[in-house]
């Protein structure tokens, strides 16, 4: 793209139209993401370690009454839970579409990890699983018909009586997302670029399909090329998801304030708890 493109660029963009998400898939960006996962000065891409090892606590404890299971994480990231879970004494599997989070958590996996590269969509996930987990609002990402898919995957990769964890973002957070104002700034390098650019974002949302939209264009201050990112972030109401998941024949899903059970001061985020 350049310039005057963005100037002609539409001004009411359509949920997913601009692309399913921001292609995390990609090396190059998969390479910086990590960066961001690993980080321990914001929790923008994975939770900082303390409150990370609060939430494995709560899941070991309260979830799977601290009996050995089987887990599945699904958008497993560079493998911080499941490394955990396992030495608690889990026998954990992660799917992600980050070949750099593979790769790390690969390489640094312990007895009872296994990790596959693809897309949650797409990929199988077997079966003979206690626990199927997608946390970190992950679930709002999927246009609704694809996140019905891996509720219906993950139902069936469960043994009788197993569990689902789910963690998203609240309606509340993902409208005031929506509505965010237009702003920009410059950087030598960080998540979008490795070269020095400036990045001009904007918000949208639309109201029929409940969906917030975000684009980014990131200018390359050498070349003055332009390229364009967009992610959909998909709200849904409490009694949305529930109805979701008993589609997919799960039981009706207990809700928690957050992944320790307890309120978690300024969150984004809600639990569902779910049964086979």
């Amino acid at each position: 793209m350049n310039l005057l493109e963005v100037f002609h660029r539409d001004m009411v963009p359509e949920p997913w139209a601009e692309g399913e998400k921001i292609p995390w898939d990609d090396p190059a960006f998969s390479r910086r993401m990590l960066k961001e996962h690993l980080s321990q000065r914001h929790d923008a891409a994975s939770r900082r370690t303390a409150t990370l090892k609060k939430h494995v606590d709560w899941i070991h404890s309260s979830i799977l009454d601290a009996k050995p299971s089987r887990i599945l994480d699904l958008g497993c990231g560079p493998g911080l839970y499941t490394a955990r879970l396992a030495g608690l004494g889990h026998a954990c599997h992660g799917i992600d579409f980050s070949p750099a989070s593979i790769e790390y958590a690969v390489k640094r996996s312990p007895d009872g990890c296994t990790y596959a590269l693809g897309d949650i969509r797409t990929t199988g996930f077997g079966s003979g699983y206690d626990l199927v987990m997608l946390i970190f609002g992950e679930f709002n990402v999927f246009k609704p018909e694809d996140a019905n898919l891996i509720l219906s995957k993950s139902f069936a990769a469960l043994n009788p009586g197993g569990k689902l964890l789910l963690e998203v973002t609240t309606y509340d957070a993902v409208y005031e997302l929506g509505y965010q104002p237009a702003t920009w700034y410059s950087a030598e390098n960080e998540l979008l670029a490795d070269e020095p650019h400036v990045c001009l974002m904007e918000s949208f949302w639309d109201e029929n399909q409940s969906v917030a939209i975000e684009r980014y264009y990131v200018l390359d201050a050498t070349s003055a090329e332009v390229t364009r990112y967009s992610a959909s972030t998909q709200a849904y109401e409490n009694d949305r998801l529930a109805k979701m998941l008993v589609r997919a024949g799960f039981e009706t899903p207990d809700f928690y304030p957050s992944l320790t059970g307890k309120p978690a001061e300024l969150s984004e985020m809600i639990v569902l708890l779910s049964h086979i």
